[in-house]
């Protein structure tokens, strides 16, 4: 899908790693020309509070830093802010307030797509944030969407969750969609499960880097050097992801490669034993009942 238009400016608030996964996925999107880079120009606004951070952006950019702008103080980024069309919250949440008192970038937010990174905050809490005291035309005023993407942003693999909320336009959902669809997959969820998708996402990739760590490391103490062991993993976990994305279960994946006195169901097994199955169910479970009460 192409964007209808000839530019599009998008600044990041508090471009911590997702933020800059996002940024990097997106000028990858558009060099590699998904979005023409001969008819469409896009402008990048790094919102940070410091030089350093900016710096740490940059050297994450690698060749593709000088196609983004800096914005260094809060002064900054209301200007930054100012000229977007789009303005992603990738601040913590606990410093949402210290931005919703800053009236003159609030003042800038109106009308525009407010791509929310936040975990634990509704679309209408990030609303309240904004409105101050104009409470009655805070339907017009702001265009807020939940977003959940991953990490596989910067690599254009990314599956990104979006609430599905009467808390923006048409035109900015649209606009929303053609973003993520850029840089990754779109899904979309009710936005009173996105508590619950945020937890998943989490405990996903941590969990999952554990075993891939865990079996490289078994892999070395039998005699694998560290790099093959770590392709070896690693391929091995896109393999499966891709065999889930074309239809195959868990379950038939695991009895496809579960041959009698196999290798693979005896290791499997093993895993039972140390009770590795309802170890990974309860710390995701938790890890959701961890983002509720963030709420």
């Amino acid at each position: 899908m192409e964007y209808p238009q000839k530019r599009l400016s998008i600044a990041v608030l508090g471009c911590g790693f997702m933020g800059t996964a996002i940024i990097k996925g997106l000028l990858t999107s558009i060099r590699s020309g998904q979005s023409d880079p001969d008819d469409f120009k896009m402008e990048i606004y790094a919102c940070v509070r410091f030089q350093e951070s900016f710096e740490r952006v940059q050297k994450a950019l690698g060749d593709e830093a000088h196609r983004v702008q800096s914005a260094t103080h809060l002064h900054a980024w209301a200007q930054a802010v100012d000229k977007a069309d789009v303005i992603m919250l990738g601040i913590p949440p606990a410093e949402l307030k210290s931005i919703s008192e800053n009236v003159p970038l609030c003042r800038s937010l109106r009308g525009k797509l407010v791509i929310s990174l936040l975990a634990g905050a509704s679309c209408e809490q990030i609303t309240d944030a904004f409105v101050h005291n104009d409470k009655a035309n805070r339907a017009t005023q702001f265009n807020v969407i939940r977003v959940i993407p991953s990490i596989g942003a910067q690599n254009l693999d990314s599956v990104t969750m979006i609430a599905d909320t009467p808390h923006a336009g048409d035109d900015q959902k649209a606009l929303c969609d053609w973003i993520f669809k850029q840089i990754g997959s779109v899904h979309y969820l009710p936005e009173n499960l996105m508590d619950e998708a945020t937890a998943t996402h989490a405990t996903c990739n941590a969990l999952t880097m554990i075993a891939v760590d865990a079996v490289t490391d078994a892999a070395v103490a039998e005699g694998i050097p560290r790099a093959q062991a770590l392709a070896l993993a690693a391929q091995s976990l896109k393999s499966a992801a891709g065999l889930l994305d074309s239809g195959m279960t868990p379950e038939s994946l695991k009895e496809s490669m579960s041959v009698p006195k196999g290798i693979t169901i005896n290791a499997l097994l093993d895993l039972e034993k140390s009770q590795v199955r309802s170890g990974v169910s309860d710390a995701t479970r938790n890890a959701i009942k961890y983002t509720r009460n963030m709420s």
